[in-house]
């Protein structure tokens, strides 16, 4: 019995240590919030139900049970996907109007899932393009169990998201270099480019750095590497008081 016990014992510490591993470890950011209550955040997420999962990438809406935020998947199965140029946005319209604070009216989200992990970028609007994206955020929020960074170069093939409409997805090319720590690249589509020249911090495998719109507006990038060898990324870049710049992104490694 003993023995038996013994065994069972370390059978259960070998599966906790296994779980343990393999347990998510979700990091991501929004733009600032512009309004008390008409606001996002990302994290974890916390519901479990219906097609909803505890413990991923997941996002929540200020009107709604504090923000509590529910997972980007469990969205999915709501949404209405569009893809531009292979890559597929999904969109899940419920504009806020009148006293806000249900389910039914949660606000407008157009998001993108990132390669084959569990992460995503998007934005989040009171009404979506009916409405003018009013109380507009960009975010990004991924799991990045596992992550490794490769040595040498990689290049990444990118999408972005500012006020889309449905065509007006923006693309283009990342570099990274790992050897000295940067991440360079562009974006344009629907009349508007991006640049980002970012550092990349090998300790956690995110980087920050600064972002230009069309050539002369001045912002910030920041944002993550997800996955083995750094398969994948995902980030935001965001310019004080010119808004309607913000703009979420993320790419998989060509």
């Amino acid at each position: 019995m003993n023995m038996i016990s013994r065994s069972v014992l370390a059978a259960a510490a070998t599966l906790a240590l296994a779980g343990a591993a393999h347990a998510a470890d979700i990091v991501g950011a929004a733009s600032p919030a512009t309004d008390a209550q008409l606001y996002i955040k990302v994290g974890a997420s916390e519901v479990n139900g219906g097609p909803h999962t505890a413990g991923k990438a997941g996002i929540g809406v200020g009107t709604v049970s504090n923000a509590k935020p529910v997972d980007f998947q469990g969205l999915s199965s709501y949404s209405v996907p569009t893809t531009v140029n292979g890559v597929t946005v999904r969109t899940l319209a419920m504009p806020i109007t009148g006293t806000p604070g249900n389910h039914s009216g949660m606000g407008h989200f157009n998001f993108v899932k990132v390669g084959s992990g569990d992460v995503w970028f998007g934005e989040w609007s009171k009404d979506g393009a009916a409405g003018g994206f009013n109380n507009r955020q960009v975010y990004f929020a991924g799991d990045r169990a596992g992550t490794t960074l490769p040595s040498g170069t990689a290049t990444y093939a990118v999408a972005g998201l500012n006020k889309f409409n449905g065509s007006n997805l923006l693309s283009g090319t990342f570099v990274a270099n790992f050897g000295n720590g940067t991440l360079v690249g562009g974006l344009s589509g629907g009349g508007q480019t991006l640049s980002v020249n970012a550092a990349i911090n090998s300790a956690d495998a995110s980087f920050a750095g600064s972002a230009v719109a069309n050539g002369s507006v001045n912002g910030s990038s920041k944002g993550q590497f997800f996955g083995a060898n750094a398969a994948a990324l995902a980030g935001i870049a965001t310019f004080a008081g010119n808004s309607q710049y913000d703009t979420a992104f993320g790419g998989t490694k060509n």
